[in-house]
């Protein structure tokens, strides 16, 4: 997942709910599985990957007994993407045995169906600003067990509002399953945004 749907709105959302919005690869072992996305995310302005903008990617390595490792390099734009595109063509060339017998004693793992995963939610829903809205989206969310942590909306009286919900930890599954209730409202415009929050 992209981050084309992602508005300058977003952004500000988000950085008013202490967050920075940013692509981010997932790779978790849960013990029983492997959680691997990759997809857009709300992560603590604080923390540091939050701050490595422009041609930089970094990269957080979490290990049992040597904590947080966090890499930062040159890795978009043209130069640095194709440079490191070629050197790894290059070095499986030149070392294809090598690569071919090295990598087969790893643990077999099944990767988690995404629709099992597990996030809070960042929900950017746009409404007829009346009396009721609120209890009827909420009411979906309850039925599918997702909770608000938070809720704000902006908007003129009268007319069109955005409420932007920050959900707890809830299965990726009942979310989507709830935004396709509630796009079927009607009292809701628009579903504007759902972006998936990481508490690094």
């Amino acid at each position: 997942e992209g981050i084309r749907n992602i508005s300058k709105l977003d952004i500000e959302y988000a950085r008013e709910l202490g967050y920075t919005v940013k692509l981010l690869a997932l790779a978790r072992n849960t013990g029983t599985d492997l959680d691997i996305r990759v997809h857009p995310a709300l992560i603590p302005k604080r923390h540091i990957l939050a701050n490595i903008g422009g041609v930089y990617n970094g990269i957080l390595v979490r290990g049992g007994d040597f904590g947080d490792l966090t890499f930062s390099g040159l890795g978009a734009g043209a130069l640095p993407a194709g440079s490191m595109i070629v050197s790894d063509i290059v070095e499986i060339i030149k070392n294809y045995d090598n690569y071919h017998n090295r990598y087969n004693c790893f643990e077999k793992k099944k990767i988690r169906d995404f629709s099992q995963t597990y996030s809070p939610y960042y929900l950017r829903i746009r409404v007829k600003d009346r009396p009721g809205v609120l209890a009827e989206i909420a009411g979906i969310f309850a039925r599918k067990k997702v909770s608000f942590l938070s809720v704000i909306q902006k908007g003129e009286a009268g007319e069109v509002a955005d409420i932007v919900f920050l959900t707890h930890q809830a299965k990726e599954g009942n979310v989507q399953e709830a935004l396709k209730e509630v796009a079927h409202l009607e009292c809701v415009v628009k579903i504007c945004n759902a972006i998936r929050v990481v508490e690094i």
